[in-house]
């Protein structure tokens, strides 16, 4: 785990290598972005430089701090975790607040990884603000977030951010056929469909449903373009009772929205994410407007979130597939 292995990023892992030669390490920042973009890959990286006792800008892999840090004991590593929804007080106190009084065993700093951060209520931000206000010069808080919007304004204040962004199709298909030994077409086809997004692309290229749900997500999609309402809640019946499986349909179908307004748009095959799936992408395009592919795309994401908040699966679809079937 260095720098050097983690693809794409440059900007930031150069500007964080920049920080520790020069001695200006802050002591805290939040890494944003999507879940498996990459954030824990280069909260580790970090990490691990900024105690190894050769003090370069990647670590030596072989003084004792990099060794426990590659077997996940180094003790002035914390990884913050929680066992609810939200990261509370509770997990504030015990996990930072405790351990933030005590100097580094062996180190220069003691470093406290906080995955979701972006999950933590307010009442632990307010206590975590204590921790984040003065905290002890070895003290350095690296928080992972997917919504930076989360936090109080005060803990933004006292925090550098870095946003990380989709990597280049080309850079994340390279890398997973490359490493996972899969073919570069289909690396591809991950990388489109995951939106540059390193983790995903690589979750999809693994899984052995990804090619079958899209084949029914295809079929789905298709059938609501010419089913009467017997027929919609046919489908509704179908796939509401999996969250996880339903959630993927409608991604996909997204997906091939997507597709179909790009191909009303400009007519290339080319830029699209499924070429494969020329046949329903056309034939949706050509019953449908972009105003109305627009709509049925921002319907879907409004779906997703309700879903994710446990909304009612029955009802979320009825609406939905009512959106979708307006003219």
């Amino acid at each position: 785990m260095d720098f050097g292995s983690i693809v794409g990023h440059k900007e930031i892992t150069e500007h964080l290598k920049s920080l520790i030669q020069n001695n200006r390490v802050n002591h805290a920042y939040i890494f944003d972005g999507p879940k498996g973009i990459g954030k824990m890959t280069l909260a580790k990286a970090f990490a691990k430089t900024l105690n190894c006792e050769k003090g370069g800008t990647e670590p030596c892999n072989s003084c004792i701090s990099c060794k426990t840090f590659d077997q996940d004991n180094n003790p002035d590593v914390i990884y913050v975790t929680h066992k609810t929804a939200g990261i509370t007080v509770e997990d504030v106190r015990e996990q930072i607040v405790k351990n933030i009084a005590l100097r580094p065993y062996r180190n220069r700093y003691k470093i406290f990884i906080i995955a979701d951060a972006h999950k933590m209520n307010i009442a632990a931000q307010n206590t975590f603000l204590k921790s984040l206000e003065e905290p002890p010069a070895y003290a350095v808080f690296i928080l992972l977030s997917e919504n930076s919007n989360s936090f109080l304004v005060t803990v933004l204040s006292r925090c550098v951010m870095f946003k990380l962004r989709p990597l280049p199709y080309d850079t994340v298909a390279g890398y997973i056929s490359r490493t996972k030994g899969i073919d570069y077409d289909e690396a591809l086809l991950c990388s489109r469909y995951s939106m540059g997004n390193i983790g995903k692309a690589e979750e999809l290229a693994l899984s052995e449903d990804f090619s079958r749900l899209r084949d029914e997500s295809a079929d789905i999609a298709l059938r609501i373009e010419d089913a009467d309402m017997i027929e919609l809640y046919d489908i509704i019946d179908g796939i509401r009772e999996d969250r996880v499986k339903l959630g993927q349909i409608l991604e996909n179908i997204y997906m091939l929205y997507r597709d179909a307004l790009v191909y009303i748009k400009t007519g290339d095959e080319k830029r699209l994410i499924q070429p494969d799936k020329i046949y329903p992408i056309s034939h949706i395009a050509e019953k449908s407007g972009a105003s109305a592919l627009i709509r049925r795309c921002e319907a879907i994401e409004d779906t997703g979130v309700k879903l994710r908040n446990n909304g009612n699966a029955q009802l979320l679809l009825e609406a939905l597939f009512f959106k979708i079937k307006e003219k």
